[in-house]
């Protein structure tokens, strides 16, 4: 899901007042910055704006456009001032992820994702095809179910599956099988051969629920609000990632190396996240 700044016709009014007084050589906003408007100057004002306005009503969209990019910049400088943070926080976390991992390449391809999501489930197609393409990856799935509680539910069951070493089967089986919900985790884990009174144990074991709860805040601290969202070397890719996309961001960070694994005190061979 693309990161989206809302704003109001309030707001791009206000930029579009800007953009006039610009254009009048800044008279207006001089004006505006001392708050010294009579009735009559205030009333001028308003007939400028709605009669420039109304002669370009296309301004509105630029101005919306305009606040919106800088939004999304700025949202995106924030994230990536705290990767080093999250790297940490992954190599914190090694120990409890590796089971949902696949692969043993020198790039790390984090993956966050609800089995509810339809974008998720369309993208494991483009994610299968670069593991496939390209064996010196390690993809690290993360279980962030944000869209219903059932997806909680499913995520349960994952993670209780990763205990049993069928954490990729589980995962490609779950969103083949469509709505995710308890009972269709269930019969996917069923499906798949797993230990059933095992796995319900491990659903049930507060390690379970400790583990999303810290893949939940470690998104969040990233201000990753959508699935899927990609964390590769130094880039964060939100929404629906193609093929294509995938594998340049790859290359990206097979070239470029990860600056914010370094920034976190990674060792040289964790330059690979």
């Amino acid at each position: 899901m693309q990161y989206r700044m809302k704003t109001g016709l309030a707001a791009a009014a206000f930029a579009a007042l800007g953009l006039v007084a610009a254009g009048s050589g800044g008279t207006l906003r001089a004006a505006a910055q001392t708050g010294e408007f009579s009735e009559g100057q205030v009333k001028s004002i308003e007939k400028i704006v709605k009669d420039y306005l109304l002669k370009n009503p296309e301004i509105i969209q630029e101005a919306q456009e305009a606040l919106q990019r800088k939004a999304e910049q700025a949202h995106a400088d924030a994230t990536r001032a705290r990767l080093p943070a999250f790297y940490k926080s992954l190599a914190a976390l090694n120990s409890d992820l590796k089971s949902m991992s696949v692969g043993k390449g020198k790039v790390t391809v984090v993956e966050f994702f609800d089995y509810n999501c339809g974008y998720c489930r369309r993208t494991l197609d483009d994610v299968v095809k670069l593991m496939e393409s390209d064996p010196d990856i390690r993809v690290q799935f993360m279980e962030y179910p944000i869209l219903a509680s059932q997806s909680k539910d499913a995520s349960r069951v994952a993670v209780a599956a990763a205990k049993q070493g069928k954490y990729f089967e589980f995962h490609k089986a779950m969103f083949a099988a469509g709505r995710a919900s308890k009972e269709s985790a269930l019969k996917v884990a069923a499906h798949i051969g797993l230990d059933m009174t095992r796995l319900k144990a491990d659903m049930a074991s507060p390690e379970t629920d400790a583990l999303l709860n810290q893949i939940s805040h470690m998104a969040k601290q990233m201000f990753i609000d959508g699935t899927p969202t990609f964390v590769i070397g130094d880039k964060i890719n939100p929404g629906w990632t193609r093929f294509e996309q995938l594998k340049e961001l790859v290359s990206e960070a097979r070239k470029d190396g990860c600056k914010t694994c370094d920034a976190a005190g990674s060792a040289k061979g964790d330059k690979k996240s």
